[in-house]
């Protein structure tokens, strides 16, 4: 399965880039393509293109915990200056073969202008890598059924 890891964030806005965080761990130790995307919408969803399959690993607002997402239900936590990423994967999937995608969310309160992730984040980003090792297996083993 030819698959992609995006880490999505922004390094200058504290707890938003624990996206970023993650990817940069499982980059090297994971069979799939690990990129890092500090925008989301169109120029996300056109990263992805291509894949059999991605997962999206993001800070979100008003949870707690890493969780998965649905994509439709999924808005990026960086500035957005085009469409959401759920619009831009609907509409690139009419002309191009677009990936399976899963989300996981790392839950933040908010984002502030510093550089670094906040003690109670830094604890949760070990939890997301071993989510994503966890889907990544699960998904492995429906491509070998």
């Amino acid at each position: 399965m030819y698959s992609v890891i995006v880490g999505v964030g922004n390094p200058i806005l504290g707890d938003d880039a624990v996206g970023l965080e993650v990817a940069k761990r499982l980059h090297g130790k994971i069979n799939a393509d690990v990129k890092f995307a500090e925008a989301g919408g169109l120029e996300l969803a056109e990263m992805i293109a291509e894949y059999e399959f991605a997962i999206i690993i993001d800070a979100v607002k008003g949870r707690k915990g890493v969780v998965e997402i649905d994509v439709e239900e999924y808005e990026e936590s960086v500035a957005n200056h085009d469409i959401a990423f759920p619009s831009a994967y609907r509409i690139l999937s009419r002309y191009i073969r677009m990936p399976k995608v899963r989300v996981v969310g790392i839950g933040i309160d908010g984002m502030e202008v510093k550089e670094g992730l906040s003690e109670e984040i830094k604890k949760l980003v070990p939890v997301a890598v071993e989510k994503v090792k966890e889907i990544m297996e699960e998904e492995n083993e429906l491509v070998a059924v």
